[in-house]
């Protein structure tokens, strides 16, 4: 039913996102729009790493840039931006 998805409202147009990937569904003019994209999309999922049989993790295999073996489905998470730090504030004499 949907679950784990965000709207974003960019200049009067609504785009949903999964929240744990970043992965855009679309954009849409009208907001019972998106309510009905979202109540038919499925439950968002974290991705996961793909394990051997032997329960290690895998890698990812070079040879192939297109698809990355180490992740189930193929494609491994957005990462985060780091946060910016603030300067130290300059002493005062």
């Amino acid at each position: 039913m949907g679950t784990g998805y965000e709207v974003e409202n960019t200049g009067g147009k609504f785009t949903v996102r999964n929240k744990l990937t970043g992965q855009s569904h679309g954009t849409f003019l009208y907001m019972h729009a998106v309510q009905d994209v979202i109540h038919k999309l499925p439950d968002a999922v974290a991705p996961k790493r793909a394990r051997k049989s032997d329960g290690t993790l895998k890698g990812d295999d070079p040879a192939t840039p297109e698809v990355n073996e180490a992740w189930k489905g193929g494609k491994a998470p957005k990462k985060k931006a780091a946060k910016k730090r603030k300067a130290p504030a300059k002493k005062k004499k």
